[in-house]
């Protein structure tokens, strides 16, 4: 009777050991399928007087470093340039390369350089990865912008 009575309390455990790891493995293997879509993405603008929409011979010049994370739609940005006598610089589209769009996020400070962080919609998150969204840094002179680049994943 001790015998069998010894047996049940070691499966009873064991059980209980189970249990506690299924439910540790199950919420892990949530946990990873929730998240699976969530990606941290690097992209990159190269400002030049060429890709400004009309290009011009502008000697400006600008690099956008960018990190997009897909979860919280979280964008930090690092902007630096030369060359801009003034500056309004900012991000816009929705636009293909060649093409002028309204400034969708206006960078807070011309003086480059210009760092911060923005939260996107849904929308404009899909159009950052898709390559539809471009910096534009207008210049005296410059209406429609004196260097641009078009965003793009690195």
């Amino acid at each position: 009777m001790c015998k069998n009575m010894a047996l049940r309390n070691f499966a009873v455990r064991i059980t209980k050991k189970t249990q506690l790891i299924l439910v540790v493995t199950g919420g892990y293997f949530i946990a990873t399928i929730c998240g699976a879509n969530a990606k941290t993405y690097l992209l990159v603008a190269y400002l030049s007087g060429s890709a400004a929409v009309p290009p011009n011979n502008s000697d400006a010049f600008g690099e956008a470093q960018f990190t997009y994370d897909s979860d919280t739609r979280r964008l930090d940005y690092l902007v630096t340039y030369g060359g801009l006598s003034t500056a309004q610089v900012g991000i816009y589209g929705p636009a293909y390369v060649g093409q002028n769009a309204p400034v969708l996020i206006a960078f807070p400070t011309p003086d480059s350089p210009i760092s911060g962080a923005v939260i996107l919609s849904r929308e404009q998150g899909a159009e950052l990865l898709t390559g539809k969204l471009y910096v534009d840094a207008h210049g005296e002179g410059y209406a429609n912008g004196e260097i641009r680049g078009q965003i793009e994943r690195q």
